[in-house]
Formats: structure tokens, sequence, C-alpha cells
């Protein structure tokens, strides 16, 4: 993927004009977490061809669990900012009879043919923000930098197909909070999003959460990921959708 400078440019002047505002955490904290999302596939793909595959149709994609964890850390130094680690893995097979031709990256499968597919996305992310508010309502504001490796295999009795995209993100963050008094219950919002030159990636969720007095906690929630993609690598144009809900343990001390 090309690097696009301008965009993290333009994100960081827009951290940044809010001047002596920005505040790490008012005391330190670690938080930690681990869960699973249920993911539902759709949307097309193209490859070295100018009839796009459906993901669903042609490829018979279903929906799948795969694993999420984050890691981050909050202080009180003053205009350093918190760092936030996270990682998710996108990941699904699947096994369909095709009722049409399809190509992919140089090779041509006919109609009915059995077609056995996978796609394999790993995603990390690191974050650095800011919390514009510390309060009942907490307001965090920053950049990440998304590192994308990701893999589609097609292949049926006679032919293999299989192209690969791989790069850096640089991303808008943005994570909103209501804390609920007096419950240990919380609310929360949060995006990562960039959009250049036909790409576009937006990744948000909205989430419920407990934490006990200990510090041990739980969330759910729905998190959609949308990825546009023009001329990236093997790829020449990709619209992909993964939504779904999302559970997950967590703890902060």
């Amino acid at each position: 993927m090309n690097t696009p400078r301008k965009a993290a440019a333009a994100a960081l002047l827009a951290v940044c004009a809010s001047g002596g505002s920005l505040q790490a955490d008012t005391v330190f904290g670690v938080y930690a977490g681990a869960g699973t999302w249920q993911q539902g596939f759709g949307g097309d793909i193209a490859s070295s061809s100018i009839i796009d595959i459906d993901v669903e149709r042609d490829l018979g994609l279903d929906d799948e669990g795969n694993n999420v964890f984050y890691f981050a850390v909050e202080h009180f130094v003053p205009m350093v900012p918190n760092v936030r680690v996270q990682y998710a893995d996108i990941s699904v097979t699947g096994d369909n009879v095709l009722d049409r031709e399809i190509e992919f990256n140089g090779s041509t499968f006919v109609v009915n043919s059995d077609v056995a597919t996978s796609v394999d996305v790993t995603q990390m992310d690191a974050i650095a923000y800011y919390e514009i508010l510390d309060n009942v309502v907490s307001l965090d504001l920053g950049l990440a930098v998304r590192y994308l490796d990701g893999d589609v295999l097609i292949r049926s009795d006679f032919e293999v197909g299989e192209a690969t995209f791989t790069g850096f993100l640089p991303l808008i963050y943005g994570r909103a909070r209501v804390d609920l008094p007096f419950t240990g219950g919380w609310a929360a919002a949060d995006v990562h999003a960039i959009a250049y030159d036909g790409n576009q990636l937006v990744d948000a969720s909205a989430r419920l959460g407990w934490e006990s007095e200990i510090g041990l906690g739980f969330e759910i929630g729905y998190r959609s990921w949308q990825l546009s993609l023009e001329d990236i690598d093997d790829i020449d144009d990709a619209e992909l959708d993964v939504s779904g809900p999302f559970a997950a343990l967590n703890y902060h001390f």
C-alpha cells in the first residue's frame, strides 16, 4: 500500500488543534482485554479481472468467530500521549459450486466447479491518543497506525488463484465513553477511519460494559469493518464488509 502522508499530517493537525487542553489520564492505569468477534462477510473482490466476485454468492463465505486482543496504558504526564495496541484476526473459509464462470488473479474457474476459499486478514494497531475529556463523559482523540496483511486463496480441482495485500495505514482514532455512576456500567463507541485515492477503511464499534471494584469486567457490542481498495498489490478492486457482535473480558489495574 502507498502511505498516505497527507492524510496522516491532516489528522495530526486535528489532534494538535486543541493545544494545551490535550492531556493524559489523571491517574496511571493499565487496561487489557481479550474476546471473540462473530464476523459476517459481505461484498465483492476482483483481481486481474473486470468482473467482481461476490464473496457470499460465488464463494459461499459464511459467519466466523475470530479473536481480538488489546492492551492500553494511560498516565498522568501532560502532553505525552496514552498508548493502546490491539489485534484482530479476520479469517473465514467457504465452499461452493459455481453457477457462473469467475476469474481470480490469472486463474479461471468454470461453471459447476467446486471451489474452496480462504480469506485471512491480520490487523495490528498502535494508537497514540489524548483524553480531551476525563469525567463521567470521556473523550479520546488520536492517531493510529494499522498494519494489514491479507491473503485470499481460491482453489478448485484444476485451478488455484491467490491474491495478497500488505501495508501500513495511518488512521484517525476517536472514542467516547459514558460511565453510569455507582453501577460500574458504561457505554462507549469508537472509530478508526481514513479515506484517500479511492481507498477507504472505516472500523467502528458500539459497546456496553461493566467493571467490578477489583477491575475485572466484561463488554459486549457490535463492530463494523468496511474496507474499499483500488489497485493495491494483487487487488484491483475490493468492497468488503465484515460486521457482527463481539464479547470480551477485560481487566483494569
